[in-house]
């Protein structure tokens, strides 16, 4: 049996020394630093191909391992798609290849200076960052001579509060980014969208979530990637050319919606954020919904649904509530079942697992953000069939429900709300999931500490529940419709690599 997937924790040697080694390298930056200041990192100016229109300044950080000059065609393809006049700085030049706390407010500045000398003369500086660097670009923001951010393949930190956020930031992802994956932009639409309907649509406009479809994390630069891109990140469904031209479009209605002193410019590129926008949310709010159908912080109407699976052709005649519970609460809650007149009222309990959100030290992809597991105390369908026996038709009973048949369910429901485009991909390269037979357990106390099991390898994903079972319950540990989803979307689409 491979590696479970999801389970991003190393052991605590591994991490450790991972620690160490992060510290280390800390140390040696800065001590670097200190000897030779920031002379490693240099700055190329390129000069905007417009002569009138309000000047902005692009800043490009780049991702790790990637240098200033794989933005290059990217950034034309701002220029070239705006009327603005834009100036660009490209950074390059980092210890270890890698912007790092230390020298990115200095190549900012230093940037900035060049961008004066070059003749720039307002002050519209934006910060682009891609992947791992849009985090050292957010650093910056605060007290920054920066007017507006662009990340680029990256998001801003989940405990941010957007309609307060300083300054304007757009957050432009891709669908097939490998890297930063779908399933966390979700969460950065999810806020967008739950705030106030005054304040979503000044959000919409200033801090705005936009979907490249087809395309991949690669595709926000350009030349050879390196192996971490190389190895985690999607295949693209459009060429690179059609993926800048999309990148530029959409940065060049932010910049012009965020700096232009021209009504019908600003009416113009308003009026496309939107529709960008909107194009976004048919590929995003389908994630969403099935999000929330693990939980919405009260219920899980993913369990609600299973024990309408287990309820069968009684499924209309039975009433359904439930309950998410921590451990212990969880540990000792049994599901019950109220007779009534001509129904039953199944009441059900649910614990839900998640993964760690953290990257660990040397992790460049971003971890699953759906649950690992969902634990779930059902009514039986034997008891369900017994309470309301006097209305039983034994030719109307289907076979038993399993745990595994939850598992496809879960699948089912995946692809049912996937996009046509998701399916399509999943049916035409993804990596299958293979439900294995449920595990049986004869207790409480040696079911609740199993966990589901995954693994992968050449064949596919492998699914196997924790199942108890007595006349009156029904437990099993399952896949959360939302994980299966993320399969379907992301993970699915890796090759096999070799480890679980």
């Amino acid at each position: 049996m491979g590696a479970r997937l999801g389970r991003f924790s190393l052991t605590k040697s591994k991490t450790k020394n991972m620690s160490r080694l992060s510290g280390l390298l800390c140390v040696t930056v800065i001590y670097l630093s200190l000897f030779f200041g920031n002379e490693a990192v240099t700055i190329e100016i390129l000069e905007p191909i417009r002569s009138t229109g309000d000047e902005v300044g692009l800043i490009f950080i780049p991702n790790t391992q990637f240098n200033g000059e794989q933005y290059n065609k990217t950034a034309r393809a701002i220029q070239e798609a705006s009327e603005l006049k834009i100036w660009v700085a490209l950074t390059s030049g980092y210890f270890f290849n890698d912007p790092n706390f230390y020298q990115v407010p200095n190549a900012f500045k230093n940037a900035m200076k060049q961008l004066r000398i070059a003749g720039m003369t307002s002050g519209n500086f934006v910060g682009v960052g891609h992947g791992n660097s849009g985090h050292h670009v957010q650093d910056y923001v605060k007290n920054s001579d920066l007017k507006a951010i662009i990340l680029m393949g990256s998001t801003l930190p989940r405990e941010t509060v957007r309609q307060s956020y300083p300054i304007p930031v757009l957050t432009l992802c891709a669908e097939l980014d490998g890297l930063t994956r779908i399933t966390r932009v979700v969460e950065e639409y999810d806020d967008l969208t739950e705030d106030t309907m005054w304040s979503f649509f000044q959000g919409l406009y200033r801090t705005p979530v936009i979907l490249i479809e087809g395309s991949n994390h690669a595709q926000f630069a350009s030349g050879l990637m390196p192996p971490f891109v190389q190895n985690e990140d999607l295949t693209s469904n459009i060429t690179d050319e059609q993926a800048r031209s999309m990148i530029g479009n959409h940065i060049n209605d932010f910049l012009t919606v965020t700096f232009s002193t021209i009504d019908t410019q600003t009416d113009k590129a308003l009026e496309k954020l939107t529709e960008a926008f909107l194009k976004s949310v048919k590929k995003l709010q389908p994630f969403l919904d099935v999000k929330y159908l693990d939980t919405d912080g009260r219920e899980s109407m993913w369990t609600i649904i299973a024990q309408q699976h287990f309820a069968g052709e009684y499924a209309n005649k039975t009433a359904i509530y439930n309950d998410i519970l921590k451990n212990p609460s969880f540990f000792f809650k049994e599901p019950s079942l109220t007779t009534l007149e001509y129904a039953v009222v199944a009441g059900t309990a649910t614990h839900i697992s998640y993964p760690s959100t953290k990257k660990n030290p040397g992790q460049s992809q971003v971890p699953m953000v759906s649950p690992s597991e969902i634990a779930m105390k059902l009514v039986s369908n034997d008891a369900i069939w017994g309470a309301l026996d006097s209305q039983n038709d034994t030719f109307l009973r289907s076979e038993p429900k399993t745990c595994k048949s939850l598992n496809r369910l879960a699948l089912y429901l995946a692809l049912f709300i996937s996009s046509k485009d998701a399916r399509d991909r999943y049916f035409d390269r993804g990596q299958p999931i293979i439900f294995e037979q449920d595990v049986m357990r004869t207790a409480n106390m040696f079911w609740v500490p199993e966990p589901l099991q995954m693994w992968y390898d050449e064949e596919g994903l492998h699914v196997r529940s924790f199942a108890m079972v007595t006349p009156k319950l029904h437990y099993c540990k399952v896949i959360s419709p939302y994980r299966a989803m993320e399969w379907v979307n992301v993970d699915s689409l890796r090759p096999y690599s070799g480890s679980g």
